[in-house]
């Protein structure tokens, strides 16, 4: 998962940011919220969705 988050227009209520992710060799849409809410949202089903299926190291 990469997180990459900013202020547009360097405004403190102007929070932009795009979460890319993957798992195993499925690989997501971007994402883009604008709250710290949304953000933790998607971090939780992303961990979730990696703690239900096998892991595999390579």
């Amino acid at each position: 998962m990469v997180i990459r988050a900013w202020l547009e227009g360097g405004e403190p209520d102007a929070l932009r940011v795009r979460i890319l992710s993957t798992i195993g060799t499925t690989e997501a849409k971007p994402l883009a919220v604008t709250s710290p809410e949304a953000v933790l949202a998607a971090v939780r089903n992303w961990l979730d969705e990696v703690g239900s299926g096998p892991m595999t190291f390579s």
